[in-house]
Order: C-alpha cells, then structure tokens, then sequence
C-alpha cells in the first residue's frame, strides 16, 4: 500500500465500523429481545367466580346459628305424677304431670272418711271462690276396697264436678308413700299436697284446711 492509500484504507475501516455499529443498535430497538430478558408481564386478575346468591347466603347464616329455642316448661317427673289416672267421672286418662303449670291440690281419701268429706266441701268453696282455670283439684282414693263406680258415685251425690277423682293405683299410694311418707295415705288426716306454678312440691300440714287457708295457699302459690 502507498503512502497516498493508506489514509484512504483508514478512512474506510472507521466507516465499516459505524455502520456496525449502528446496524446492532437498530436491531436490538426494533428486533424481539430474548425471552429471559423480558420484563414479567402483570399477574392476571384474581378469578371473580360467581356471585353469591343472597339466598344461599341467608341459608349459610341461618344454619350457623339457629334460632333458640323456647325455654321449657315446667315438668313433673315423680313417678305419682307420670303414672296414667282415670277420671271416674269420664272415664278420660290424664296424669298429674299433665296438669304442670297450675296450682295442683292433690288430696287423698276414702269413701268412708267423713273428714274428707268436711275438707272436700271446703275445698269446693275455695275452688268457687278463686274461680280460676289455672287451679285444678284431683281427689285420690287410696282404700285399695273402694271401685272407680263407687268413686264416681260419691263425686255425683255432692255434686262437687270442679274436682277430679280417681282411683290411686297401688303404684302411686305406694310412690306417695316413698316420698312424703306412709301418713300420707291415712285419709282422716286429710292429707293435701300441693304443687306450685313454678313446680314447687308442699305436703301441707296434716288436719282440716279452712276454706281461707286454701284460698290463701293457691295464691301464695301462683293462682
């Protein structure tokens, strides 16, 4: 190469070279950059899935927490109170346990006790006197000799409807023994237990009840 060349020759090369250059920086502007130097794309928004129903939802709620329940009630669970009666009278079954709720006088007797008859009449007062639906008066025969025609008899002479007589079975004498007991089944001493509204059992003193004292009782009690 000559002298005059050479400047040429180098002219020439620093040409080449920016057009390189320049072609790798187009490339890489307007080309697609490799894949492990793309920027990562924006997550995807999360699924909506499908509404709820305001049913279902109400549904969910409700199983979740059930309404209460009403408290219960009073309930009699002694084995006289639980034990079937028949009412002489009309031949329906019933069970003190039946009756829970009221003031409950459960008296026992005996067709031949003319003390349970005076205690019975002032029974019968008191009963008229309180006039109320919330009372009831179930008489019990405990003379194992006595039938429920003879019974039914007696309530029928006095006339004395507002009250309930049955004949006690030998299970429930024998229960009412057990828990107040054997006096409790000797008909002269006009035995009265008496239960309360709020289910509050009283075996009353033994001997005659005034019709007052009655009337007191049932109100102390409830009535």
């Amino acid at each position: 190469m000559t002298d005059r060349t050479r400047p040429l020759a180098g002219l020439l090369a620093i040409v080449v070279l920016v057009a390189a250059c320049s072609g790798g920086t187009s490339s890489a502007a307007s080309g697609n950059p490799p894949s492990s130097a793309d920027p990562p794309s924006a997550a995807p928004p999360p699924s909506q899935g499908v509404a709820a129903s305001p049913v279902a939802s109400a549904d969910a709620s409700t199983s979740a927490a059930p309404s209460p329940e009403p408290a219960p009630g009073i309930v009699l669970t002694q084995p006289w109170a639980t034990a079937s009666l028949t009412d002489v009278a009309s031949g329906a079954t019933f069970r003190i346990a039946d009756l829970a709720g009221k003031v409950i006088f459960i008296e026992t007797m005996a067709i031949w006790c003319t003390n349970c008859r005076a205690q019975q009449a002032d029974a019968w007062r008191a009963i008229q006197e309180l006039d109320d639906p919330n009372i009831a008066y179930v008489v019990l025969d405990t003379e194992a000799s006595e039938s429920a025609a003879e019974l039914a008899a007696y309530e029928r002479k006095r006339g004395w409807d507002a009250f309930t007589y049955a004949i006690s079975p030998t299970e429930v004498s024998r229960a009412l023994a057990a828990e107040f007991g054997d006096f409790v089944l000797n008909a002269p001493s006009t035995p009265i237990i008496v239960i309360g509204t709020d289910g509050t059992v009283t075996l009353t003193d033994f001997g005659h009840k005034s019709t007052d004292d009655l009337i007191a009782l049932a109100r102390r009690l409830g009535a």
